[in-house]
């Protein structure tokens, strides 16, 4: 008979499945890699569903509305009513006059064989191996524990106007046993219910996800795709072992016996994962002979790197996913999550970085690639051996070929931040108001961080593997869709790694412009021609000697260059001053006396105002006129004999324009003219230095070593 609806019991806060529910309603824990009501959906694809939610609702309705689009869902919320009549009067409410309808509760997984009973009767599933609360038997109700004839939370009735007087909230069955209504019993054979966690616990781990299975004999393994996205990577996988083959590749892989359907070599061993109690030498040798037996495969051949792949794999597909699940994962729209005690910036709001800092490591060339290769597909023969599964078979939009670095960092996912313990659901997450705490049971191999980047030296850097393995967990999220728990646990991991490689680039960044600046200021001493140095600190010091004094020149950034000097200068009771070059023609180039020496400061030798001081200066008796500048073809470069010319190579500025490595060279340079005159002046502390600096300080010091 026609059922065009089913209401859905998915209220209760699920107190029974323990942790499992601390952040989600019991309807979206998974069984067999679905979470429970998708059993219903799948099973019943057609059907008008009206869910009733109450404990998590939210959290219900955002995964609804993120991974339920295939099916036709109504939500009703009955939070802060009580039992399983909650929220049945207004769900009855969206089904029609005189239609047939079922009542379910959301954590009974009918049989793949189930079928709706042809029958105008309503009907109630009867459980017949599995404990139930309430019995029904020879058309009675009693609250009274059996497995052979339990009210398994299951109705079909014949239309809405049966449950008319359902109350607000209460026990369903309960209700139930005063309407003497009369049922046709539906027995149902091989039906789990997984309200308790000891039931839940019984499944079997699931080495596969939603969208394939396999068939598992001693001998052999055969994967059947279950879906299009099966059916598509298991196109890739078979072109995998095509080509490993064809090559005479095959000490690392499964025997395959058929490719349609995939049928290859059960191997005998081990998951690299489950190898966590060897010892450290043991560990060692694996992780080299991994190491060793994937850059074999990387050597084989080579195609010119996609940059559209690239980013494909590494970036759009990433926000793709992450875009699916924003207005799910709880604080996903701040701007900073606190994650394990860490305060770690939102990738939302630094995708532009992320970007940036991905595609400088875009390579010249992609290799023959795993693409998957994580400890969950990796095994170790008994004789030791590596071998290689479940391969992915493509990169981005390229078959086969990718970034060697992706098969580094699926390694490094495992090794490192124990990738498959949370992919077997081996961890604990809190999700608090304002933080987040997520604890993963451990592989045991981060204590060999340091061999992988020792094997793999040259190829990858560890800041290079901090900002990809960020972005593998952020991936995770909509692969994992199956899980609540494990989409935000994915995100919250991706977040923590992300600010991980962030501050990693920052430290670094620091440090590379100490180096790489220090090395340009560096070159642009050594430029100095030492003659001209030397010429010029001999005519400083016969200056000086003479009586006369050192003044130097210079516009906007060399001001307090200049002025440093001079403070220099007078502090060790050496004359000196500066002129500004613009005041000088306005009065304040009457300190210029014969027998001074004047250094003007220009960067390019060729500002209209230093060179009209230079013009006026020169016709000066007496004045011993130096330029200091970095163009040797400037204009006052070539009108003036006495010139010091240094070779910049780059301002350290991102633009190449602002005054930085100048007037750091400058004041280097002035500051060892002042040094290298109290030196060949015989200059002395006590005597010459000492009776200028009396105060601050410095004045302090010098008065205690004194005393």
């Amino acid at each position: 008979m026609k059922m065009d609806y089913i209401i859905v019991q998915a209220g209760g806060k699920g107190t029974r499945m323990e942790s499992l529910t601390r952040n989600k309603p019991k309807a979206l824990v998974p069984v067999n890699n679905l979470p429970m009501i998708f059993h219903l959906f799948k099973q019943f694809p057609d059907k008008k569903f009206i869910v009733i939610g109450d404990y998590k609702y939210d959290v219900l309705k955002k995964y609804l509305a993120a991974f339920g689009g295939d099916y036709d869902i109504s939500l009703v919320c009955a939070t802060g009513k009580n039992g399983t009549c909650a929220g049945l009067s207004e769900a009855l409410s969206y089904i029609p006059e005189n239609e047939r309808f079922m009542l379910i509760w959301c954590d009974l997984v009918l049989p793949e064989d189930y079928e709706i009973p042809d029958t105008e009767n309503n009907v109630i599933g009867i459980s017949r191996d599995f404990p139930c609360r309430w019995r029904y038997e020879h058309g009675e109700l009693k609250e009274e524990r059996t497995v052979t004839c339990g009210v398994a939370g299951h109705f079909i009735f014949k239309d809405k106007s049966v449950l008319k007087n359902v109350p607000d909230e209460g026990e369903f069955v309960k209700y139930l046993k005063d309407q003497q209504i009369v049922f046709y019993e539906q027995s149902l054979y091989r039906t789990h219910e997984y309200g308790l966690y000891s039931e839940w616990s019984k499944l079997p781990t699931s080495r596969c996800r939603p969208f394939n299975s396999m068939e598992i004999t001693d001998d052999a393994v055969k994967k059947i795709p279950n879906d299009e996205q099966g059916i598509k990577l298991a196109k890739y996988e078979t072109m995998w072992y095509q080509k490993l083959n064809d090559r005479g590749l095959t000490d690392n892989i499964p025997k395959i016996y058929s490719y349609e359907p995939l049928c290859m070599e059960r191997i005998k061993g081990k998951n690299i994962y489950e190898m966590s109690d060897c010892s450290v030498e043991r560990k060692c040798g694996i992780l080299k002979r991994i190491v060793d037996s994937l850059k074999q495969l990387h050597s084989v051949e080579s195609v010119p790197a996609d940059a559209d792949s690239y980013r494909e794999a590494y970036l759009d597909k990433t926000f793709d996913r992450l875009k699916k699940v924003r207005e799910l994962v709880p604080m996903a729209n701040n701007e900073t999550v606190m994650i394990n005690g860490r305060l770690c910036r939102n990738v939302f709001y630094h995708q532009e970085e992320l970007e940036k800092l991905v595609m400088q490591y875009l390579p010249e060339k992609f290799v023959l690639l795993h693409g998957d290769c994580t400890f969950s597909n990796m095994m170790l023969r008994e004789d030791g051996s590596p071998v290689m599964i479940d391969p992915r078979g493509y990169f981005g939009h390229t078959e086969l070929y990718g970034d060697a670095a992706y098969d580094w960092v699926k390694l490094y996912y495992s090794l490192c931040s124990n990738y498959d313990q949370f992919n077997l659901k081996k961890f604990s997450l809190t999700i608090g108001e304002s933080s987040i705490q997520l604890d993963i049971i451990s592989n045991k191999w981060e204590s060999l961080e340091n061999d992988f980047f020792e094997l793999l030296k040259g190829e990858v850097t560890r800041e290079q593997m901090k900002l990809l393995l960020s972005i593998i967990w952020l991936s995770l999220t909509t692969y994992a869709w199956e899980d609540y728990d494990s989409i935000c646990g994915a995100f919250y991991n991706g977040l923590y790694y992300f600010e991980e490689a962030l501050r990693a680039f920052e430290e670094k960044t620091v440090w590379n412009y100490f180096r790489d600046d220090m090395t340009i200021i560096e070159d642009a001493l050594k430029s100095i021609d030492r003659n001209v140095l030397n010429e010029l600190l001999g005519e400083c010091k016969q200056t000086i000697l003479s009586n006369h004094k050192i003044i130097v020149s210079g516009l906007g950034k060399n001001v307090p260059i200049c002025d440093k000097f001079v403070g220099t200068m007078l502090s060790l009771g050496l004359n000196a001053g500066f002129l500004h070059t613009n005041s000088a023609v306005h009065g304040d180039m009457g300190m210029v006396k014969p027998g001074d020496l004047v250094i003007i400061l220009t960067k390019s030798g060729s500002t209209s105002e230093s060179v009209y001081l230079a013009d006026l200066l020169k016709q000066r008796k007496d004045v011993d006129l130096w330029l200091m500048s970095f163009e040797e073809n400037g204009a006052l470069a070539k009108k003036m004999d006495k010139k010091l010319i240094i070779h910049l190579e780059h301002e350290g500025d991102i633009w190449n324009i602002m005054p930085n490595n100048s007037t750091t060279l400058y004041l280097i340079i002035l500051q060892t003219i002042a040094m290298e005159l109290k030196k060949s002046l015989g200059l002395e502390l006590e005597k010459d230095f000492m009776p200028n600096h009396p105060g601050g300080a410095i004045g302090a010091h010098l008065r205690h070593e004194e005393e």
